[in-house]
């Protein structure tokens, strides 16, 4: 039920404390594994280019009376998915940041790399994940759950690292239990945990592996007192909605629950998965290259990933100034459509935020889907690489120093494109 990460140290290594307390600020990271379609996300509905490239794929523009057409931002170029439809309420606040045209600009396009190297913030094999190591520079409150993986139980390569953090998967069943070591209905006495504390609280003279399973153990036995804790009055209160049972949904919800609690959560990493790898079939052939509707199986999920971010948006309205949340892919796709009514592995995709400083609109972005304009004819460029978007959430919602940038990010050079100075409380 709890994955932690390596506790190797960092001999040496200056800290600053910039960082958290109870009630401070947060950054939730969500991850779009498989190679999200920005272009589909985000429609460039403006370009007749969308329309010559994408001839089964291409959206409507909002003036169609379809209710599948595409929904109006106010801006000549994009708009947004149908089925995106809750983030409208975020963006029409003034909330919502996509960035259409990001990517690693040193990227591949290959899942596996992409995903180690974007995780890590660099082309480097060898470093832990650039969360952890935000964490591994702010000297702030020593705490079990500064950092978690929450709503599944791997370790997702950007928090992995020296500072060991939890794996949550729903808080209702986190908790070990045995039936030797209960007592009381429903295992209200759990002597298990109480024995594993007592354990592990005892020096260990010898070095390396038993210290570091005992360490790991009273991170992990600390992770469930708190999650626990934190559940006891927490109600969802997102007027009328609530989460789905999906690892987004459980993981918006834990982070709720665990900031509603007063838990100073600092990083969070979260998946939302729903088979953005779109390589055929990304609109059922049998639909005559109309847009399929929301009971199509992938659009659906599309809807249900949206109603989540706005369900948690409107349960931490109160504390929103405070949480940052970044929604991105390791790469996007082909603009052109294939032959089989699918995309393939491309460069740019579409990344969004909401939350804490975030400026509402629509960042830097192409002008044009012209052959000649595309990378390698192709793909759509980058006009946003996404460690500027990392960078700016640390800088200006964490408070992390400019000069920590390079350290965080290795080697990045990094521009302010000010899509995170939005002024808060």
């Amino acid at each position: 039920m709890v994955a932690a990460a390596s506790m190797a140290g960092i001999a040496g290594a200056p800290q600053f404390s910039f960082g958290q307390s109870a009630g401070g600020k947060t950054f939730i990271k969500v991850f779009m594994r498989g190679g999200a379609d920005g272009l589909h996300l985000f429609p460039a509905v403006g370009d007749i280019e969308y329309y010559n490239h994408r001839p089964n794929l291409a959206i409507g523009t909002p003036s169609d009376t379809d209710a599948n057409s595409a929904l109006d931002l106010g801006d000549t170029y994009r708009a947004m998915n149908p089925n995106l439809e809750p983030l409208m309420e975020i963006f029409d606040a003034g909330r919502l940041m996509i960035a259409p045209s990001t990517a690693m600009d040193d990227g591949g396009r290959s899942h596996f790399d992409n995903q180690r190297w974007i995780g890590k913030g660099a082309r480097n094999n060898a470093i832990d994940g650039y969360l952890n190591r935000y964490m591994q520079e702010n000297a702030g409150v020593d705490h079990p759950l500064r950092g978690a993986v929450l709503g599944k139980t791997s370790i997702s390569t950007d928090i992995k690292g020296a500072i060991p953090v939890p794996a949550v998967q729903n808080s209702g069943n986190f908790d070990l239990e045995n039936r030797n070591f209960c007592s009381g209905a429903g295992c209200a006495d759990n002597q298990l945990t109480d024995m594993m504390r007592e354990i592990a609280s005892h020096e260990i003279d010898q070095p390396g592996l038993e210290a570091e399973v005992r360490d790991n153990q009273l991170i992990m036995l600390d992770s469930i007192a708190e999650v626990q804790a934190s559940g006891v009055n927490y109600t969802v209160e997102a007027n009328g909605l609530n989460y789905s049972n999906s690892s987004l949904g459980r993981g918006l919800r834990l982070c709720a629950q665990l900031l509603k609690a007063g838990v100073p959560l600092e990083v969070a990493a979260l998946d939302w998965n729903i088979g953005w790898d779109t390589h055929s079939n990304q609109l059922p052939s049998n639909l005559d290259g109309q847009f399929a509707s929301q009971d199509h199986g992938y659009h659906r999920r599309i809807r249900e990933g949206a109603t989540d971010f706005l369900t948690f948006y409107r349960d931490m309205a109160s504390n929103l100034d405070n949480v940052v949340v970044l929604v991105g892919t390791e790469f996007g796709r082909t603009v052109i459509e294939n032959g089989t009514r699918g995309t393939d592995h491309g460069k740019g995709s579409s990344w969004f935020a909401f939350g804490g400083p975030t400026a509402g609109g629509i960042a830097p972005d192409i002008t044009s889907l012209a052959r000649d304009q595309l990378f390698q004819s192709r793909f759509v460029p980058t006009r946003t690489e996404y460690r500027d978007l990392v960078a700016e959430i640390m800088v200006n919602h964490m408070s992390m120093p400019t000069a920590l940038v390079s350290t965080v990010l290795p080697g990045h050079n990094f521009t302010n494109h000010g899509l995170f100075n939005r002024s808060v409380a």
